[in-house]
């Protein structure tokens, strides 16, 4: 111990204190230690109490310490059960987390009214350091505190060690190659385009569940023939190392989907994924009720579109009037009744709406500017510009 630090425990100040803590009873090292934990560096709570007793000529403590109940005395057996547990999960880095009991709380509260808290640290920090250097010498894994892939707790109230297993989370972009097919779960459809994505992650990393974030969503009845940017969210993994390529392979099995660009990530990517605004390019095939004249009066519908929270969605969507553009737009003639349209616009235009006007909700649209009723027949996303 260096001579300063040495110097700081003779202080009268902080022997006094630590006096007055080892009157509560057999007070432990650890316990003693930690009021002062802010007095010098390079030294475990037990080891300043150690110091401090030998200080004050105190003999070592006898007896269940008043403060702590001799948790610290347990804490090689609560990281031997952690480890066994964990030895049967594939991870790179934990945390360790502990939930107090009422009475160590109030017992840590009493301490802190006869000793200050000047330079103490709390018991849960302590807890949480000194269990997590047991836990790594057992398993050999790194400590993070900001993305664990496992979070350890020691749950004092019921006196055991849980764990939390972070969610496995995969990002990519998608294709869907078939109509009517949701992008996630809804009652009236027995499979998704998140189904299919899952469906090999599952055996691969044994989890218990999944979650799909997108960039968007195309019509249940649209293709998307350019890839829309996700993250796959698999719950409670038991295994972290997949081989994505081989998933790859097995999703486009399917015909229905495919992925490309899988790559590990973290939860951070889903708040990015899901507030990317992307524009998109659409190919609609439209049906109008009447022979279609002065097609090229379509050029004006290039630039803002307002357009009223359409009545498809109103049920599950805020009722308000939106302002998006459109960026570019082409036509093809299949016959008098019947073209096909590229529309490039912004993230959030309604394409339907665009082609229908939806009972004069959307301005302009293809069915005001012809003055002729128009219904898209096909909807397929063709271009999502990253």
């Amino acid at each position: 111990m260096k001579a300063k630090d040495m110097k700081a425990f003779s202080k009268k100040e902080i022997l006094t204190t630590a006096k007055s803590v080892l009157a509560k009873g057999p007070v432990c090292d650890h316990c003693l230690g930690r009021q002062f934990a802010h007095v010098s560096t390079g030294m475990t709570n037990d080891e300043r109490g150690r110091i401090l007793r030998k200080q004050l000529h105190a003999k070592p403590a006898k007896g269940k310490c008043p403060v702590c109940g001799d948790i610290f005395r347990r804490l090689d057996e609560y990281a031997d059960s952690a480890a066994s547990r964990l030895r049967h999960l594939d991870f790179k880095t934990f945390l360790v987390g502990t939930i107090l009991s009422s009475d160590l709380v109030s017992k840590e509260e009493s301490m802190w009214e006869d000793a200050g808290i000047e330079y103490c640290e709390s018991i849960k920090s302590e807890l949480n350091r000194e269990l997590g250097k047991l836990i790594y010498d057992r398993v050999k894994k790194e400590h993070d505190p900001k993305n664990p892939d496992i979070t350890v707790i020691l749950n004092l109230e019921k006196g055991r060690v849980d764990l939390h297993v972070s969610s496995l989370y995969v990002k990519g972009e998608y294709r869907k190659l078939v109509r009517g097919l949701p992008q996630t779960k809804w009652d009236k459809y027995d499979e998704t385009v998140e189904d299919i994505i899952a469906a090999p992650f599952m055996p691969a990393t044994g989890g218990d569940g999944h979650a799909l974030h997108g960039s968007g969503r195309e019509d249940i009845d649209a293709l998307c023939l350019d890839g829309r940017p996700f993250v796959l969210e698999i719950k409670n993994p038991v295994k972290r190392n997949v081989n994505l390529k081989k998933i790859t392979s097995e999703i486009g099995k399917s015909k229905k989907v495919k992925v490309e660009k899988l790559e590990i990530t973290d939860r951070k990517e889903v708040e990015k994924v899901k507030t990317l605004s992307l524009d998109k390019t659409y190919r609609v095939i439209v049906g109008f009720k009447h022979p279609v004249k002065d097609i090229d009066k379509l050029k004006k519908l290039l630039g803002p579109i307002s357009q009223r929270t359409p009545h498809r969605v109103e049920h599950r969507r805020a009722d308000k009037i939106r302002k998006r553009k459109v960026l570019a737009v082409s036509w093809k003639k299949i016959n008098n009744k019947n073209f096909e349209l590229q529309i490039k616009g912004e993230a959030g235009l309604y394409i339907k709406e665009l082609i229908s006007g939806d009972d004069g909700r959307s301005k302009p649209s293809v069915s005001g500017l012809l003055g002729n009723p128009a219904v898209v027949k096909e909807l397929d996303v063709i271009k999502i510009w990253k």
